[in-house]
């Protein structure tokens, strides 16, 4: 719709027409490639200049089938950094959104995000309240930061990890599955 509203034959299919016809003409030596390919780029740098200067029609219909990540998602888990709650955006992509900080922390895929209120990350300095992420059958669920889970800089080293018999035993089935 948006680029029929700026430039139609974006979407119609005469400008390949006109080209394969062009093309048909250089096999049959009644047009040189050179030509061809100069008048090919012309049409086309016009018609982006064009759509450039009309994309503000584009941005219209944009608004009116796009909702802004502020105005959806409902409060779920607080911030480590402001202390607002962030907004969880069901997706796809799942994530979470901090309207204010605009700032987008993706989720894992393939499995059920939950709150767990009142429980915040271990990691130094990072603060954020925890959520619970389940995944499998049955499904075995694992506490989540928001945070650490997409900064690396704020993840658990492998010595701050408990070594008792059961994390190792989980570690090494873990370590065969991957």
């Amino acid at each position: 719709q948006g680029y029929h509203l700026i430039d139609s034959s974006l979407v119609l299919p005469q400008v390949r027409a006109d080209i394969e016809t062009q093309c048909g003409k250089i096999a049959k030596g009644q047009a040189s490639m050179e030509e061809v390919i100069s008048k090919a780029i012309k049409l086309f740098g016009e018609k982006f200049d064009y759509f450039v200067k009309s994309i503000d029609k584009m941005d219209v219909l944009f608004g009116a089938s796009f909702s802004k990540l502020e105005e959806i998602g409902k409060p779920f888990t607080r911030c480590g950094l402001t202390r607002r709650y962030l907004s969880y955006i069901p997706g796809p992509p799942v994530r979470l959104y901090n309207k204010y900080t605009e700032t987008v922390y993706p989720l894992p895929l393939g499995g059920d995000v939950k709150q767990w209120t009142g429980r915040h990350c271990p990691v130094e300095g990072c603060n954020f309240e925890l959520c619970l992420y389940a995944v499998g059958a049955p499904p075995r669920t694992f506490p989540l930061c928001p945070r650490c889970f997409n900064d690396p800089d704020y993840a658990l080293d492998m010595e701050e990890i408990p070594s008792d018999p059961v994390d190792k035993e989980d570690e090494g089935k873990e370590r065969k599955i991957q």
